[in-house]
């Protein structure tokens, strides 16, 4: 049935994404090697900052990495590269339309919107819903996460704490901005109480919280900056963040501990495909 499903899907999705990609492309699916990790990513950038963070890391487990930007092959391709993923990441980017989360007034107080990328994330997500892929989410792909699951985003955070905190660096910095976050409770690698300072640029947060899903870290303004699954037993590792621990400073909890936990989480899942 689910095979049957996949198929179905394989087809449909092009309407979805918009047919985005050629059918005539370079297949990605290769011969793999079990000691290559799979990493599928929603979109990936010129900077390579998202590589430069969690390839090291793969590489001190002695395996290797193929990375495949989901935003860059068809449909075809998606459904395939998904059976071979051991993790997905939703990295950072553009706003998520609001009329996801039941508030399309608020288009008017967003920045960049992309419907497509929309699309191309909640077909990802709903794919794990059913997989249990190991999943980190950063910044956006925290936000798409919580809207995935039923929560809403506050459109434009300034309106709503009064500063622009969140991305309050200019414009040389890319807006960069460095703050305090703290974790209320315990996840792999992070104990509840510990600090970290880190790098956030975004303008929108979570509001509403999905009821699948639990606030595990906090600014000290409230907001929520770290979100997992309620039922870490049937998703040990779906996990996102409000900051960019691919920028931030190293050598802290708050940065190569959520690394760790991704690539061990990827590592065991891979063993049991």
């Amino acid at each position: 049935m689910w095979s049957k499903h996949r198929l179905i899907l394989a087809f449909v999705l092009p309407l979805l994404l918009g047919c985005q990609s050629n059918l005539d492309s370079t297949p990605v699916v290769i011969d793999g090697q079990s000691d290559t990790l799979v990493v599928l990513a929603s979109r990936l950038w010129s900077s390579n900052t998202y590589q430069d963070f969690l390839s090291p890391i793969i590489s001190s487990r002695q395996k290797t990495v193929e990375w495949i930007d989901a935003s860059d092959i068809d449909a075809i391709q998606l459904v395939a590269s998904l059976e071979r993923a051991d993790g997905v990441l939703l990295t950072g980017g553009a706003d998520i339309h609001p009329a996801r989360y039941r508030q399309p007034q608020d288009t008017v107080v967003c920045g960049t919107i992309e419907p497509i990328r929309d699309s191309l994330e909640s077909y990802l997500l709903n794919w794990l819903d059913q997989s249990h892929v190991p999943c980190l989410g950063i910044c956006r792909g925290m936000q798409f996460m919580n809207v995935h699951g039923g929560g809403s985003l506050h459109p434009h955070l300034p309106e709503l704490l009064g500063t622009n905190a969140h991305r309050a660096g200019d414009e040389k910095s890319h807006r960069d901005t460095t703050h305090v976050v703290m974790a209320i409770k315990s996840i792999p690698g992070i104990e509840a109480g510990e600090q970290g300072m880190v790098i956030s640029h975004h303008h929108q947060g979570i509001e509403m919280v999905a009821t699948t899903l639990e606030v595990w870290a906090r600014s000290p303004d409230g907001l929520a900056e770290g979100i997992r699954r309620k039922d870490t037993l049937n998703y040990p590792c779906y996990l996102g963040v409000q900051w960019h621990p691919e920028r931030s400073k190293k050598n802290q909890p708050f940065v190569e501990s959520l690394g760790e936990f991704f690539v061990h989480s990827m590592v065991e899942y891979s063993t049991t495909k």
